[in-house]
């Protein structure tokens, strides 16, 4: 049965809140359309205009946006789903895109009053960076910063950052914190971009050399984000400020890499059933019919459907207690934890395996394998998501010890 739940539009209008099976189907019949493009937005260091257009008109950008602004107020499970039928198409596409989601729903953790700045247009998007800058200065109703701000991903096609900022204190250590800046008010280095994965997504360095002024209203410590005590709790009927962005904010991150794995392997097996190699001198044999290959195929898929599932099951729980009005155990947190690090590694993995049986015609740019098995690599590097850290902290947890990091 549809939910109705109306939502305002940029023309005055309304919409009904679709089902998140109508908005994932949507999200699959734009794959081919996507992958079409992931050499163009690979050499564009950016994802395409007409792409972000497309997934706007798909509402894949509403799925966490509050209610109150238009947004759907689906969960990091859902957001799990879009991130994985993305990356599938494009590794590039598929985290701008995820972490686009994700970034409206960290809207919710601000005051009211910032939130009805950001999003004064339903349709804008938000890019972060997380390198804090300290060059910023108190003063009157907020802060004046300035700095650089490197690894913005999708800030070409954003309205609104995120900044991290080091805050003075008085007699005490600077305070992290997150600043919301129009995109207006940074210049963004289209020079800086220069990587050997993960090309596409434009993750640029924004800086501020005349400082600019952030009201206190739009500036968040970090201390709130990672106790939950965040000010849009006290936004009535705010019900994503409830969900906790050091548990559930990696899924952006991860969800995409899994994608890839299967966009690598959709890619590998599509070729290996036509493709013929030499078996011997003068003898021609069919891919498709070689145990190897066979068996390649079958332990890749089973991987990247035991990653994804593992990660989806833990985010379903914690979500569903979440929208309960409970509060996540540590170790509920932890897991969570722990199979983002796993999802992403495995994943990373089954990339590689495939890549290295592709043979040298795998090498070209147009190689659809190549270009995956780079874009897994390169995200897979993100230090929030390291499996060795994220598998020693739930070990940490389990051996009756404070686990310490990011969960």
């Amino acid at each position: 049965m549809q939910m109705q739940a109306t939502r305002p539009l940029a023309d005055g209008g309304a919409a009904a809140r679709p089902e998140f099976s109508e908005i994932l189907d949507r999200v699959r019949k734009l794959r081919p359309e996507i992958a079409s493009r992931a050499l163009a937005t690979e050499k564009a260091k950016r994802v395409p205009a007409e792409t972000m257009a497309a997934l706007r008109d798909a509402d894949v950008f509403r799925a966490m946006q509050p209610k109150r602004f238009g947004g759907y107020e689906y969960g990091p499970a859902e957001l799990a789903e879009i991130g994985f039928e993305l990356g599938r198409a494009c590794g590039s596409t598929g985290w701008c895109s995820t972490l686009a989601v994700c970034f409206g729903w960290m809207t919710a953790f601000f005051p009211l009053e910032a939130q009805q700045e950001v999003w004064d247009d339903p349709d804008n998007l938000l890019a972060v960076s997380y390198a804090p800058s300290p060059k910023v200065e108190e003063v009157d109703g907020g802060y004046r910063i300035s700095g650089s701000w490197p690894w913005a991903s999708g800030v070409d096609s954003a309205k609104w950052l995120i900044l991290a900022a080091l805050l003075p204190g008085k007699g005490t250590p600077p305070t992290l914190a997150w600043c919301l800046v129009p995109v207006r008010d940074v210049v963004i280095d289209h020079e800086s971009w220069n990587v050997s994965g993960l090309e596409g997504t434009g993750s640029k360095t924004v800086s501020i050399s005349d400082p600019v002024f952030v009201p206190r209203h739009r500036v968040l410590p970090i201390g709130a984000i990672f106790s939950g005590k965040v000010p849009g709790l006290d936004v009535p009927g705010n019900h994503q400020a409830r969900f906790g962005y050091p548990t559930f904010g990696p899924t952006a991150l991860v969800s995409p890499i899994v994608g890839m794995a299967q966009g690598a392997l959709d890619a590998f097996t599509e070729t290996a059933r036509d493709a013929k190699r030499m078996a011997r001198p003068g003898v021609f044999e069919k891919v498709a019919e070689s145990p190897l290959i066979q068996s390649l195929v079958g332990q890749a898929a089973a991987r990247i459907d035991a990653a994804q599932t593992l990660m989806l099951t833990s985010l379903r729980e914690g979500q569903d207690l979440v929208r309960a009005g409970g509060t996540l155990s540590i170790e509920q947190r932890v897991r969570i934890r722990r199979n983002h690090g796993f999802a992403a590694r495995t994943s990373a993995e089954v990339v590689n395996d495939i890549f290295f049986k592709s043979g040298a015609a795998a090498a070209d740019e147009k190689n659809r394998v190549q270009r995956f098995w780079r874009d897994a690599n390169a995200a897979a590097l993100h230090a929030s998501i390291d499996w060795d850290t994220l598998s020693a902290l739930y070990g940490t947890q389990q051996l009756g010890l404070q686990p310490q990091g990011i969960f």
